[in-house]
């Protein structure tokens, strides 16, 4: 599953002891400052901006959460005795032509005798 496009853009381009200046301004609760004078009418950019900085913490969250769900899909169980795990995909050039494998691992485990039966193929990509 492909991820959403982003829903943000850069906030500044600050560096160095002008960010420092900004961060020791947020550390000194100045942020609550603004979000009076944006809900209260008097800088409207204000709310702009705190809207901006949520909507990044918003698409934090969801990226969190991707990477949490998909974190647990190696290797990938496909039954309750049954485990389907993948390598890296290769490329192998030869004579000009490039070529792309990737190596496929099952891993049984017999529900009766215990036994752990292992087999492992190539897969050559189209």
């Amino acid at each position: 599953m492909a991820l959403s496009n982003k829903k943000y853009s850069a906030v500044h381009s600050k560096t160095g002891s002008d960010k420092a200046k900004l961060q020791a301004n947020y550390d000194d609760g100045h942020i609550n400052t603004f979000i009076d004078l944006a809900e209260d009418g008097v800088n409207p950019e204000f709310g702009a901006l705190i809207y901006q900085i949520q909507e990044m913490q918003d698409e934090l969250d969801y990226l969190r959460t991707e990477i949490a769900l998909n974190k647990a899909k190696s290797p990938i169980a496909t039954g309750a005795n049954t485990v389907v795990s993948f390598g890296d995909m290769v490329s192998t050039t030869v004579k000009g032509k490039t070529t792309y494998s990737i190596v496929m691992t099952v891993v049984f485990t017999d529900p009766v005798s215990s036994k752990v039966t292992t087999k492992t193929t190539t897969l050559t990509l189209a």
